[in-house]
């Protein structure tokens, strides 16, 4: 194996450790939320700088290897996407830690009501994340294409919250209340943004595959 087929194989393998911390990461913030767990909570917001780390590996990384060995075709587009890649999954790391900080703004109040569709969003943006990495290692079109056509699902459950919650906000006679359904919201939206980026990845892996620029 060439050097540079392990340096590619290393990126690969340092991005599926990065998204794994990542998904495990938002579901720990979505379990410290549905169980007002503020010392999960905090584990997740201590955890953003690992996140962080992985990016500034990969991003040096590509840089390096670009340096000695200036990239083109099929390297060119991979390198560009991977650095796009890396992008995404530390934003949805920053979600993680925003719902934590709610997590924590909120720990003494009880809830309005059960949480049932945050955790749904939740489950399926990072069902998105894993395939949509696994598309990308593989070097899957279909399964990319697949990814990107659950952004629909993932929308559709966001619209559904968001109602439900702007009504709240609009008819709550208590402060309190409608401030906390005020919070979920914002959760909603990032949740439905970590789909966007899951979405975005699979955009890129198929850019990466083809050459051709989509839009889901």
């Amino acid at each position: 194996m060439t050097i540079a087929a392990n340096t590619s194989e290393k990126m690969e393998q340092d991005i599926l450790k990065m998204g794994s911390l990542v998904e495990e990461t938002m579901r720990m913030a979505i379990q410290a939320l549905r169980d007002q767990n503020s010392e999960m909570a905090i584990m997740v917001i201590e955890r953003d700088d690992l996140i962080d780390n992985y990016q500034i590996v990969i991003e040096e990384e590509i840089e390096r290897t670009a340096m000695e060995n200036p990239p083109i075709g099929f390297k060119l587009r991979r390198d560009f996407a991977t650095i796009k890649i890396v992008n995404d999954l530390e934003r949805i790391g920053d979600y993680a830690t925003n719902i934590a900080e709610i997590v924590l703004e909120l720990k003494t109040d009880p809830y309005l009501k059960p949480l049932i569709h945050i955790p749904q969003l939740a489950s399926l943006a990072m069902n998105m994340v894993t395939t949509v990495l696994k598309a990308f290692v593989e070097k899957n079109q279909d399964l990319a294409e697949a990814v990107c056509r659950k952004d629909d699902e993932a929308d559709n459950l966001y619209e559904q919250i968001r109602e439900e919650l702007v009504k709240i906000i609009g008819t709550e006679s208590n402060p309190k209340n409608a401030y906390q359904a005020s919070r979920f919201l914002l959760i909603a939206e990032w949740l439905e943004r970590a789909a966007d980026h899951a979405t975005n990845i699979g955009e890129e892996t198929i850019y990466i595959l083809t050459g051709k620029r989509v839009k889901y």
